[in-house]
């Protein structure tokens, strides 16, 4: 079995995304049953990806951006804070799966089938082959079989809603 580092803020128990407001900050939280994992400000695609990022604060006040990156001719999302670069993610090859990487971990972002109109509802996070939490778009809660850290939480929320813009175009043709 493998060790899951202690650096960094991790998630043990069930959490859920729920919107907390309309305007200023938080629009929503990351919450377990007792308290507040991480409070998010506003989300968009535009303020993620060419602007100044999603705002997220952490329940020991340390304060995340959800920002974007270029890496070749494709926008990536990235997790930063004051002291640098929390977490990275890319696609995968494999329609809508993503590989979320960080420091002190790594793992996948993978659909687990179709819901409507041909959109997962439901996720796996995975490390190596181990599954080490499941993701409900509809329900937008987090179900950890082992602690996840919280950063790769957070860009597996951001990839489900948002994905990678161009990675279509990574997927082979059939022509």
């Amino acid at each position: 079995m493998e060790t899951v580092s202690t650096r960094g803020p991790t998630i043990a128990a069930p959490c859920r995304l729920r919107r907390v407001g309309r305007f200023g900050f938080p629009v929503e939280e990351l919450a377990g049953e007792d308290e507040a994992v991480a409070r998010l400000g506003r989300d968009g695609s535009l303020r993620m990806f060419f602007g100044p990022g999603r705002r997220v604060r952490l329940a020991d006040g340390t304060e995340w951006r959800v920002k974007a990156a270029t890496s070749g001719r494709y926008i990536i999302p990235i997790v930063t804070s004051a002291s640098g670069m929390i977490a990275i993610a890319g696609p995968l090859p494999g329609k809508r799966t993503y590989g979320i990487s960080g420091k002190d971990f790594g793992c996948n972002l993978v659909p687990l089938g179709h819901g409507g109109f041909r959109r997962p509802r439901r996720w796996a996070l995975r490390r190596h082959e181990t599954e080490i939490a499941t993701i409900d778009e509809t329900e937008r809660a987090i179900q950890p079989v082992e602690p996840v850290p919280l950063a790769a939480a957070v860009m597996a929320f951001t990839l489900i809603r948002h994905g990678i813009p161009g990675e279509t175009d990574l997927m082979p043709s059939r022509d």
